[in-house]
């Protein structure tokens, strides 16, 4: 795992973000931030996921992903909010998909800013961390990109 490189494609994607949006300011985590998620999830949080969350400012960013090929009526891209330590905890702890993800080792990263309802997720105790939409409606996981590096470097701004 190339921690450096999610973190780094994060900051770039951050940077991208403040280019077209000056006045726009995301939000990190503080490490009793991460201690309260370790201890509401019941889990031991990777070290590259620490590193993200507490120097990248991404919380409230909102960026699209190429989700579907484009047709004549839709783009096919699908644009997230990150989200934060509460909205981690409230979606995998208060509702499904995010009960049954975390019991398969998905965490909450981000909800659809279309309203779906189909959050984010990606794979803590994977050294690939895909990430993926799983459906509330059915706990169906589709894979939106191979890893996180890959999600921020390929964003939608």
């Amino acid at each position: 795992m190339k921690n450096n490189e999610i973190t780094s494609e994060a900051r770039r994607l951050v940077d991208r973000i403040k280019m077209k949006y000056p006045d726009f300011v995301g939000k990190t985590v503080s490490e009793s931030d991460i201690a309260k998620l370790e201890k509401e999830l019941k889990i031991k949080l990777p070290n590259w996921y620490i590193e993200l969350y507490t120097t990248v400012p991404l919380i409230d960013t909102e960026f699209g992903v190429q989700e579907d090929e484009p047709d004549e009526d839709y783009d096919g891209i699908s644009y997230m909010i990150w989200g934060g330590v509460d909205d981690i905890i409230e979606e995998s702890t208060e509702f499904e998909p995010g009960i049954s993800a975390l019991k398969d080792g998905y965490v909450f990263i981000a909800s659809c800013s279309h309203g779906s309802g189909n959050p984010i997720y990606v794979k803590l105790n994977s050294d690939e961390t895909r990430v993926y939409r799983i459906y509330h409606d059915d706990l169906t996981k589709a894979q939106l990109v191979e890893n996180l590096a890959s999600l921020f470097k390929n964003a939608i701004v």
